[in-house]
């Protein structure tokens, strides 16, 4: 399965935001439920987040495991199910470095890879 990871800059003052919405999936049943219904849906198959601290402000790092990562994004963007938009919502108040609306909304370059595939 491909793998893609991103980075996404947090606003200041946002990171209690980002991890109390992490808890609160992490701890109900019912948005857990809806979240691994939403990631089915848009075809992730793995999906990790760290938030990491640097020196210029917290960032979250995404993993995901999914066919076509570029895919996903546009389906998140188009999806009318609720916990999409509400993750819409979220990513937009607190790391809004991605354009859902865009039609290519992340560009990464792979500079290396090891092992080589």
């Amino acid at each position: 399965m491909p793998a893609f990871a991103f980075g996404l800059p947090v606003l200041p003052g946002q990171e209690g935001t980002i991890r109390r919405m992490s808890e609160e999936v992490l701890n109900s049943d019912s948005l857990q439920n809806a979240y691994a219904q939403s990631r089915r849906n848009l075809g992730i198959t793995k999906e990790m987040v760290w938030l990491q601290r640097t020196p210029i402000g917290e960032m979250v790092i995404i993993y995901w495991e999914t066919e076509n990562p570029q895919n996903v994004l546009r389906e998140m963007a188009n999806s009318q199910d609720e916990f999409d938009s509400q993750f819409r919502q979220f990513i937009e108040n607190s790391a809004p470095a991605i354009d859902l609306s865009q039609e290519q909304p992340l560009s990464n370059e792979l500079l290396f890879e090891w092992p080589p595939s």
